[in-house]
């Protein structure tokens, strides 16, 4: 939960694309933060696979380009209440596309869901 209060999230679906060492995929996104990205997807890589990530923001003409690695993993089943998919910490974000995030999710309402937590 200390993660969340130090980068705030928001509920957004955009399109992100992710490239492994193996592979070029396309999925989209379910919420957003400074430090991170929830990948929506049925094949989820494994905790600590290396990612770089594509993905653009409406509203920003900046198309963002962020290596990160996977920090969880959820594949989905019936037992789990959470989507499938992948939680990706930014790994070296440069500080003008922190800055651009950042402002992105603190522009937009807060969801209600994201701020009671898990």
């Amino acid at each position: 939960m200390e993660r969340r209060q130090e980068h705030p999230r928001l509920e957004v679906e955009i399109e992100v694309q992710y490239r492994t060492a193996q592979e070029f995929l396309s999925a989209y996104s379910r919420n957003l933060s400074g430090g991170g990205i929830f990948v929506w997807t049925p094949q989820p890589l494994p905790p600590n696979h290396a990612v770089h990530l594509r993905f653009s923001l409406p509203g920003i003409a900046h198309r963002f380009e962020v290596s990160g690695v996977v920090v969880w993993s959820n594949p989905g089943s019936s037992r789990s209440f959470l989507p499938p998919g992948m939680g990706v910490r930014f790994v070296d974000l440069d500080p003008r596309s922190r800055e651009l995030i950042n402002e992105f999710v603190k522009s937009k309402p807060p969801s209600p869901r994201l701020e009671k937590g898990p």
